[in-house]
């Protein structure tokens, strides 16, 4: 008796969330459906007056859905389906090499520039100073992984998707870096300088760190997405700027430059736990300097053309980008939420994008392709298509300058990059 009760509650359980997850599905896309015979209608009557409302906000039941026709919404089933997968793949997953030696060697980690970082943040000349563009036209990068950043223009600095830790969740749980960061948030506050904004696309923890909330505190300002603004104040942080798709803020600097953040969409999704998927919103950012686009922190994304082509006209062209290319394999499960390579590339030419930089790969085993597989994709693409100038994969840690002053698609103008030698074993 006992048991046929507990099928039968099994069973209830089941198709409660089975006809829940198929309610929210139908009325989403019969949102996608009516945006698009709203576009349909401005194109026929030659109204613009609202390009970008096809892909407002989407909230259904309280929830933020996808408003893109590419996107296919990832069930519970799917997710246990996919856990499964990564037991029978443990221990191979990535095609890791059983040598650190090996490992280190594809995947080096280089000290940053500290020296030039620390001289950039407070406007002080360097001993590269005749090799470096004039610190108004100065754009620094270094990779921590993942999609974590310190990002220069002139003296202002942006931290993006905060994670430092060697594990995501915990210590006990949770996968481990196969490439520990270059340096420490500590090191970093501490030698350089605590970075004046932090970019938060969403509140994933590959993406946003505990950790890193309670060292940053409320010494930065926080830029995120609507919601994370409790996440962040159950931390103690309320300097917090919370943005909806489409905002368009101004940022207060100590230059005379006018700096604004646009948050604009992302085909993602978000939540820290299974109870709480979509609760928050997800999104990238785009960094304007005096009304042209400077940076573009994508942070997660799937691909929609038709969303990056919209932005591109809005805000294009865009200096330089921080684009993900990991995490795609399966492409079946993937695709809705990470992008490959060649989306990568898709993107940079839908956005005009002068400068890209491929992120968000060989930092965690997330995902089924070989560990290496993105940063080789990516240089073979560049390769082919004449643009090894353009399109680069960084090495994590390596600390790189670019020139602002031009806006080409296609420069062939070299990175300077200025760094510390020294490799980490």
């Amino acid at each position: 008796m006992f048991l046929a009760w507990r099928w039968k509650i099994s069973l209830g359980v089941l198709a409660a969330y089975s006809g829940y997850t198929t309610f929210i599905y139908v009325r989403a896309q019969k949102e996608i459906r009516r945006r698009q015979e709203a576009k349909a209608k401005q194109l026929e009557t030659g109204n613009d007056e609202c390009d970008s409302c096809q892909y407002d906000t989407l909230l259904v039941n309280g929830r933020y859905e996808n408003p893109f026709p590419e996107y296919r919404p990832q069930t519970l089933f799917e997710f246990l389906a996919m856990r499964i997968l990564d037991l029978c793949e443990f221990g191979r997953r990535g095609g890791l090499p059983s040598s650190t030696d090996e490992l280190r060697s594809n995947l080096p980690i280089v000290k940053p520039d500290t020296k030039l970082l620390e001289a950039t943040a407070h406007s002080r000349p360097t001993q590269h100073e005749d090799k470096l563009p004039p610190l108004s036209d100065r754009l620094t990068f270094t990779w921590f992984g993942q999609s974590c950043s310190l990002l220069q223009i002139g003296n202002v600095s942006f931290l993006t998707d905060p994670i430092f830790e060697n594990h995501l969740i915990n210590k006990l749980f949770g996968p481990r870096r196969i490439a520990p960061a270059a340096m420490s948030l500590d090191e970093l506050m501490e030698t350089v300088a605590v970075p004046e904004f932090v970019l938060v696309s969403h509140d994933h923890p590959d993406h946003l760190e505990v950790e890193s909330v309670r060292k940053i505190g409320n010494k930065s300002i926080w830029v995120v997405p609507v919601g994370v603004r409790h996440f962040l104040a159950k931390h103690g942080v309320s300097n917090v700027i919370e943005m909806n798709w489409w905002d368009r803020v101004p940022l207060e600097t100590n230059t005379p430059d006018k700096y604004e953040i646009v948050c604009v969409p992302a085909m993602h999704w978000s939540g820290r736990q299974l109870i709480d998927t979509n609760k928050t919103l997800w999104c990238s950012f785009l960094i304007l300097r005096n009304n042209k686009s400077i940076v573009f922190h994508c942070g997660d994304t799937g691909y929609s053309p038709d969303l990056f082509q919209l932005i591109g006209r809005k805000y294009g062209p865009v200096k330089f980008a921080a684009l993900p290319i990991g995490q795609y394999c399966p492409q079946w499960h993937q695709r809705p939420r990470h992008i490959s390579p060649v989306e990568a590339i898709r993107i940079a030419n839908d956005m005009s994008i002068e400068k890209m930089v491929g992120v968000h790969w060989g930092t965690f085993i997330l995902s089924s392709e070989q560990y290496m597989e993105p940063k080789r994709k990516l240089e073979d693409l560049a390769r082919m298509q004449g643009r090894t100038k353009s399109v680069l994969v960084p090495d994590h840690g390596r600390t790189m300058v670019f020139d602002t002053s031009s806006i080409d698609l296609l420069s062939e103008k070299d990175p300077i990059e200025v760094h510390d030698s020294k490799v980490y074993t």
